[in-house]
């Protein structure tokens, strides 16, 4: 992980994850982009400056948003981690994903409430449109975050092969933290599986696809958030990683995945990594 993406509001959610991204980046000696899209009522690049002085309104959004960058270049400079900024207009078709390949990101930070219900939702549409589209792994921080950096990562998996692959990169990444990487399979109800089965697909899928030997942890629970939690919890992990299946914008409002719903249901800085196609 050389470059990491922080998209920030300057809200006091956002500056948690510019805070924990600063934490990360000096770290793991990776540097930081700072990103702040400015919704703008017409296409302000193509403004003249006497045409800026008839949205006074944006103008003083755009000097504001300056200043902000800049503070956070200088903090993150302070700490010797080398940063950029990108201060973006456009008049709302802008996504946060576009970024990724045209700075050539390999990991972001956002921040979230993580409430949820309808209104929290559409207001948290930034970082779940990130989490069903990013092929790079996302950390989402809540703003009561408790923990300062990862020592102890809780991986959740369901020890599919095609999600092999996605593995593959959390445990790079893991080790890139310095992180003890516990793997854990939630076995539900629905879902069912004998001891003996779980550990014998998930020592095959390990010996496949990880490099380090693993013990497997395997917890009942009626669903695999709870599962998951109880686990994260009796352990104090500073942190859940989960591989996550896209969905489409529309089914994201009535079937939320099991990331989202983590992300709601912990203060934990949740790692999320899309599955990565073949």
């Amino acid at each position: 992980m050389k470059k990491i993406l922080i998209p920030t509001d300057f809200s006091a959610c956002a500056k948690t994850a510019e805070s924990y991204g600063m934490a990360l980046a000096k770290q793991i000696k990776a540097e930081l982009v700072f990103l702040h899209i400015i919704i703008t009522p017409v296409n302000w690049s193509k403004l003249t400056k006497e045409q800026e002085n008839l949205f006074p309104e944006t103008k003083e959004k755009i000097s504001n948003a300056k200043m902000e960058l800049k503070s956070l270049i200088e903090q993150a400079e302070k700490s010797g981690i080398k940063a950029t900024k990108l201060l973006v207009f456009n008049s709302g078709n802008e996504k946060i994903h576009q970024f990724i390949d045209s700075e050539k990101i390999d990991l972001v930070v956002m921040g979230s409430h993580g409430q949820y219900g309808f209104k929290e939702h559409v207001l948290g549409t930034n970082t779940y449109s990130m989490l069903r589209r990013a092929e790079i792994p996302v950390i989402v921080v809540k703003e009561e975050n408790p923990k300062a950096a990862i020592k102890n990562l809780v991986f959740a998996t369901n020890f599919k092969e095609e999600t092999g692959t996605s593995f593959a990169h959390i445990e790079r990444m893991a080790e890139e933290l310095g992180a003890k990487l516990h793997i854990l399979f939630v076995n539900t109800p629905t879902y069912f599986m004998e001891t003996n089965d779980i550990l014998s697909v998930g020592n095959s899928y390990l010996s496949e696809f990880g490099n380090y030997n693993y013990d497997i942890t395997i917890i009942d629970a009626f669903k695999e958030e709870r599962g998951i939690l109880q686990f994260a919890e009796k352990l104090d992990a500073d942190g859940i990683a989960v591989i996550t299946f896209g969905k489409s914008d529309l089914m994201q409002y009535f079937s939320p995945s099991i990331t989202e719903n983590l992300i709601a249901m912990t203060e934990l800085p949740v790692i999320s990594i899309r599955k990565t196609k073949k």
